[in-house]
């Protein structure tokens, strides 16, 4: 069977987003660590949610993109490296 994705123009399978995330000063979790917030806007759309935790934030990007494929991170990237925490890959 053959791939629909794979024949779109590439400007079809493109989503934009701009995503800001804070840390709610003075607020903790339940457990005592630090609240982070964040706004996330469908760049063509103008759609935008202030989201509380980052299913909020994948659910929101799946309602423009459809449901995301967990794929291994070398073909997900396309043969970029991943980031590591503490560090940046150049």
């Amino acid at each position: 069977m053959t791939n629909l994705h794979n024949h779109e123009p590439f400007f079809l399978r493109t989503h934009s987003f701009v995503v800001r995330i804070w840390w709610e000063s003075g607020l903790t979790q339940p457990d005592g660590r630090p609240l982070w917030r964040g706004y996330v806007q469908h760049a063509i759309s103008g759609q935008s949610l202030v989201f509380q935790s980052l299913d909020q934030l994948l659910c929101f990007i799946q309602t423009h993109t459809g449901e995301l494929e967990k794929t291994p991170p070398a073909t997900r990237l396309s043969g970029r490296k991943e980031a590591t925490p503490g560090k940046l890959n150049r």
